[in-house]
């Protein structure tokens, strides 16, 4: 069954209306603020070569042009005001088969639209499950950010399965300007770390880890017949709260020691005071 399949294209586009709506009251509730005072300005770019003065940082100078000019130069470096923001979606059948983590996914990267459109940043957004499914370029202003939500709530993937590492490996291929990436995804693979940190070489990356708490209020020790939304295989799990735990701290681990920042979402508590909390918590690395 499709999502939304049931609902007409007026309701879309009334339930986008109201969700840019929602979102943008939320970010301007606290949110925007935070975001901004996190992100803007952290990245610098090269504006020029001046003559060096007494007090100025000597880790600066150009020794290259001072050798061809017989004074000494330095480089001169001015906050880069424009670093794009990418909303990359994993939009594997495990995550979008699953409700919970559906609405998670949209309503995070709706509050992350809105920050980025409040803050004027080019906003983008990219679409992947095991190969690139739709990528939205950045782009400005109200017009740019009901699109996004628009895909965000229309858009229906056609592959099944997660590959994180390919995920990344495309993203680090297909944005060479440095970037301010938001992944969204229930991390369901294995051995992406790798192509994660090369992709935190270029780009500010924050991992947001979305799970779906109905499975971890089953009942502990009991055995539970599953099927893998992916695979379509069918097998015998037993959920132990140790092993929840476990994974949920390993995996964040991981993706920490990386280079990135890390996010837990999880699908029982409001997605905009999470990541509130996040933000005014500071960096998770």
């Amino acid at each position: 069954m499709k999502i939304l399949e049931s609902v007409s294209s007026r309701q879309v586009e009334e339930l986008v209306r109201l969700l840019s709506l929602r979102m943008q009251r939320e970010a301007g509730s606290g949110l925007s603020g935070l975001y901004m005072s996190r992100f803007r300005g952290r990245g610098l770019e090269f504006a020029e070569l001046v003559e060096y003065q007494d007090g100025d940082d000597a880790a600066g100078i150009d020794w290259l042009a001072s050798l061809r000019s017989g004074r000494i130069y330095r480089k001169r470096f001015q906050e880069d005001r424009e670093i794009p923001v990418m909303l990359a979606c994993d939009c594997s059948a495990s995550l979008y088969s699953q409700q919970p983590t559906l609405v998670a996914l949209r309503e995070t990267a709706a509050l992350f639209a809105a920050c980025a459109a409040s803050s004027q940043d080019p906003l983008g957004l990219v679409f992947y499950s095991d190969h690139l499914e739709r990528r939205l370029r950045p782009g400005r202003g109200l017009r740019q950010t009901r699109r996004l939500l628009t895909e965000l709530h229309e858009f229906q993937p056609t592959g099944q399965r997660t590959d994180l590492a390919g995920f990344f490996r495309t993203l680090n291929n297909a944005f060479r300007q440095h970037s301010r990436i938001f992944l969204l995804s229930d991390l369901h693979d294995t051995g992406y770390t790798a192509e994660l940190a090369r992709l935190c070489r270029n780009h500010e990356v924050l991992v947001c880890h979305l799970v779906d708490m109905q499975w971890h209020a089953l009942p502990r020790g009991v055995w539970f017949e599953v099927c893998d939304a992916e695979s379509g295989e069918h097998g015998l799990l037993r959920q132990t709260e140790k092993n929840s735990a476990m994974d949920a701290d390993s995996i964040a681990r991981d993706i920490i020691s990386t280079g990135a920042e890390y996010l837990l979402l999880r699908t029982d508590q409001p997605v905009v005071s999470q990541i509130l909390q996040f933000f005014r918590a500071g960096r998770s690395k």
